[in-house]
């Protein structure tokens, strides 16, 4: 008895030191994105750089003569937990609640019709989940998707879609907000954040030959990732306005109002390399709450060519039964380039 007691306590002691020697290595596995950085080098390789040549080609292709682009309807859409595994995962563990939304496979129909009047020509979406559920509110007859993908797993949380009929596509990419911008699922700037990305795509207007980025994201909503998420937006992105025309579409989790929001739009002896498409309209009267300094959704244009603005609105619809379509509103700008 003696000696099974022993041995049993040996066993123990085995277990408990194996046990916690994993969660060590676990936790440094977490803490260092060891595991990010094993899927960067055995799948897709690290995010992918903006190529220079990439860059220089619109400039080239974009000169007086060319600087026109054709009509473009844009949208910037924060869904709301748009994903089917959120509305899966809520009704198991959760009383079928997601908060203040309901279930994506009530209110996706809805927006997809909503949508389809829309009838936009560049879509930035936030809060998307698979490409099958971005594939519930739009047509892939229609719209050719751009998000995150390693192996099997997607991530669309800044999905950015485009008229397949109007648009080529020359090149995409994304840059993670983190103190790793290259590193594919990085952490935000906080340790263990919610991974965060900047989606571009550089598309050229089939008509017109008109060549220019697209770029959507998704701020994360804590300070501690905004404000630095916003500065490398600006070194990222915002810088590139000066080169090649820009369309941006995102949920940046800041007002006109705040500080961080010159570095959205950029800040060079005081004239901005980003504009927000509101500024483009003439408003004679705006709801307080449909002015940029109560919105944290915006679209911008910026670049070489001039950017005019022919229609900027909110759509405060709720859903058919009265309740809310999104805790964001759908903000939708029509827009053209011109020399």
């Amino acid at each position: 008895m003696h000696v099974f007691t022993n041995h049993r306590l040996k066993l123990l002691n085995t277990v408990l030191i194996m046990s916690v020697t994993l969660y060590v290595i676990s936790i440094l596995l977490i803490r260092y994105q060891s595991i990010q950085y094993m899927w960067a080098f055995t799948d897709k390789g690290f995010a992918h750089e903006i190529p220079p040549e990439t860059l220089k080609a619109p400039v080239q292709i974009n000169s007086q003569a060319t600087c026109s682009s054709g009509n473009l309807k844009v949208l910037t859409y924060n869904v709301e937990y748009g994903s089917q595994l959120i509305e899966d995962m809520a009704a198991r563990f959760n009383h079928k609640s997601t908060g203040g939304a309901l279930p994506w496979s009530v209110r996706a129909p809805e927006i997809r019709e909503r949508i389809t009047e829309y009838s936009p020509d560049l879509i930035g979406f936030q809060e998307t989940h698979t490409d099958n559920d971005i594939s519930t509110i739009i047509s892939n007859e229609n719209y050719n998707l751009v998000t995150y993908h390693m192996g099997g797993f997607q991530y669309g949380d800044a999905a950015l879609a485009f008229n397949k009929h109007k648009f080529d596509l020359i090149d995409k990419g994304q840059i993670w907000l983190s103190t790793k911008p290259n590193l594919p699922m990085s952490f935000g700037f906080r340790t263990l954040s919610v991974f965060r990305y900047v989606n571009w795509a550089i598309l050229k207007e089939k008509s017109t030959n008109f060549s220019f980025m697209f770029v959507n994201t998704h701020f994360d909503n804590s300070g501690v990732n905004k404000d630095p998420s916003a500065l490398l937006f600006n070194e990222r992105i915002v810088a590139l306005a000066k080169d090649i025309p820009m369309v941006v579409t995102g949920d940046f989790n800041t007002t006109a109002q705040d500080k961080r929001y010159r570095h959205l739009v950029g800040d060079d002896n005081n004239m901005p390399y980003l504009q927000n498409t509101f500024d483009l309209i003439n408003h004679e009267t705006v709801d307080i709450q449909s002015h940029p300094n109560s919105l944290s959704d915006h679209i911008f244009t910026g670049g070489p060519c001039k950017a005019h603005a022919d229609n900027w609105f909110i759509d405060h619809r709720p859903l058919k039964n009265g309740q809310r379509m999104s805790d964001h509103l759908p903000i939708l700008a029509k827009i053209h380039f011109a020399a």
